[in-house]
């Protein structure tokens, strides 16, 4: 199988990328190397996960239609990975245009390019965002009343939007992916459980968003990357024109107090914070309704917070990690 995956250096990307030419799959990734967060842990990622495995990684805007339809011209993917976004929900409005530059323009790019050139399988990251503070716990994909409270999760909604109309009578079927709060070793920098972690080492004071209460549906990056291989090979099962949109989550939420309890227990120190006034743009709970993705694929997400935690905190106690936590943390600020 021949696989585009853009985003390719990004958390989610690069891991998924290795994964898959561990399988035996010819792998092209894409990624501008946006200064959201440190471009240097970008291109580590690409040293570590993706050059041992002969991944190339071309830089390129997605917002140039003209070269996206050029490369996937040129390298006939069967499937397209589509992870390139401009991530978070606290970007300040007066930088929002990177959500419509980059979650909408380029999305709208790469979706056009692979209905046009006919490519059998489009996969695309969607986020638990889209439901914004829905009163339905567990999150259902069929559940058509939520209302995004971010503008993040706004854009990733007109995506799983626009893609049906565009696929219906093309020969390309298309999945959108429902993410929650994918963590653990070569994450983003702006994360809880990254900025949890580099506290505790180095000793400096964690800005805790509120009372500690929100509570996430922690999922770790290999049931993600597993998941993402199984569902792209499912959805090949599919009618043309066919699309969907999958949760893939741990089902099991954990408070950001349960986060710091399960990170210090693990580094025997205690953490120094500083409290904050929660953001608007946070919701108060994310947690998947995965029965969907078990009809399709027959697992869900099995590592728990606990295991999770434990092979991120080694990754980051690496020297060569370690110390460029503090780095990586200040990129986003």
């Amino acid at each position: 199988m021949k696989y585009l995956v853009t985003g390719a250096a990004g958390f989610i990307g690069s891991n998924l990328s290795a994964k898959l030419a561990d399988a035996k799959n010819s792998v092209l990734g894409l990624d501008n190397f946006s200064s959201y967060y440190s471009p240097q842990l970008k291109r580590m990622r690409c040293i570590e996960l993706l050059q041992p495995r002969n991944i190339e990684v071309v830089e390129i805007d997605l917002a140039n239609l003209d070269k996206v339809q050029g490369i996937v011209l040129d390298f006939q993917p069967d499937v397209i990975i589509h992870l390139a976004a401009q991530p978070g929900v606290r970007t300040p409005l007066s930088n929002s245009f990177q959500y419509i530059e980059n979650n909408l323009s380029a999305f709208g790019n790469i979706l056009q390019s692979a209905v046009q050139n006919k490519v059998p399988g489009f996969l695309y990251a969607s986020s638990s965002s889209v439901y914004g503070n829905s009163t339905e716990a567990p999150f259902k994909e069929s559940n058509t009343s939520i209302r995004p409270i971010s503008i993040y999760g706004a854009t990733k909604l007109a995506n799983e939007i626009l893609v049906p109309p565009f696929v219906s009578r093309s020969a390309t079927r298309a999945r959108g992916m429902r993410f929650f709060t994918v963590y653990g070793p070569w994450g983003r920098p702006d994360m809880a459980y990254f900025r949890i972690i580099n506290s505790l080492l180095d000793g400096s004071r964690f800005n805790k968003f509120g009372d500690g209460n929100v509570r996430r549906d922690f999922t770790y990056i290999d049931d993600i990357t597993s998941g993402i291989e199984k569902l792209s090979l499912e959805l090949a099962s599919h009618a043309e024109g066919y699309s969907d949109v999958v949760n893939i989550g741990g089902g099991n939420p954990h408070s950001l107090n349960d986060l710091i309890e399960v990170i210090s227990s693990k580094l025997g120190k205690n953490l120094k914070t500083s409290v904050i006034n929660s953001h608007p743009n946070d919701t108060s709970l994310t947690c998947a309704d995965v029965s969907t993705l078990v009809n399709l694929i027959g697992i869900s997400p099995k590592v728990t917070l606990e295991e999770g935690i434990n092979k991120t905190i080694e990754w980051a106690q690496k020297v060569e990690i370690q110390s460029r936590l503090k780095d990586w943390i200040s990129s986003t600020n």
